[in-house]
């Protein structure tokens, strides 16, 4: 049996697809009638080529955002193997960055997180290992990215914390969220940035 769908239906249900956007995460508050969603916290840290990175100087850029440190033996090496699957997968948008904050400035220095990336075999220009030092609370920052990082003398390397990639947009919005962990959702994942590259107008 054959099922025709009328004109206008079919309009309507091209047109869902289409418009189809992916929500806005984070708090919320209401300003003279207006709703204001929080934004990411903005930084200024250092890469594994001493160049520094801010918000400002990805201004354009959607953002890929994880938590990790390099000595950490559990839950970062499948996130960071997550995060090579992203770029290579969304290598042609060169107006997508790659930000992977360092939980350990002191073991983290920027020759180790240059010889971690060099190890990775990546090589986009905007992949970033990022570096703090002790007037940069990283873990602030990663609470500001709905993630989690706190101190923690019995977790493994001595940090705890959660194995989350984060999709920023060009406003600095929180959109989506992936386990690093776990395959199945990165590949959900991969299908909200391919959302979020449409609605900024890259495809």
């Amino acid at each position: 049996m054959r099922f025709i769908i009328p004109s206008l239906l079919f309009l309507l249900i091209v047109t869902s697809c289409k418009d189809k956007k992916l929500p806005i995460l984070g708090n919320r508050y209401f300003e003279l009638g207006d709703t204001v969603y929080a934004k990411v916290p903005d930084f200024d840290y250092m890469n594994q080529d001493s160049q520094m990175v801010s918000l400002k100087s990805l201004e354009g850029d959607i953002i890929l955002a994880t938590f990790f440190f390099t000595s950490c033996q559990t839950i970062c090496p499948k996130v960071m193997r997550s995060m090579m699957r992203l770029e290579e997968t969304f290598k042609a948008d060169s107006q997508l960055a790659y930000i992977c904050f360092s939980l350990d400035h002191r073991k983290d220095t920027i020759p180790r997180l240059k010889q971690y990336k060099s190890k990775l075999g990546v090589q986009n220009n905007n992949f970033h290992l990022l570096r703090g030092n002790e007037y940069n609370d990283t873990k602030n920052i990663a609470n500001g990215f709905l993630s989690t990082a706190m101190d923690d003398p019995t977790a493994p390397g001595g940090i705890d914390h959660s194995g989350w990639i984060l999709l920023v947009d060009t406003a600095h919005h929180i959109r989506s969220f992936s386990l690093g962990t776990d395959e199945k959702d990165v590949n959900r994942f991969i299908d909200d940035i391919k959302l979020l590259q449409h609605e900024m107008g890259r495809h």
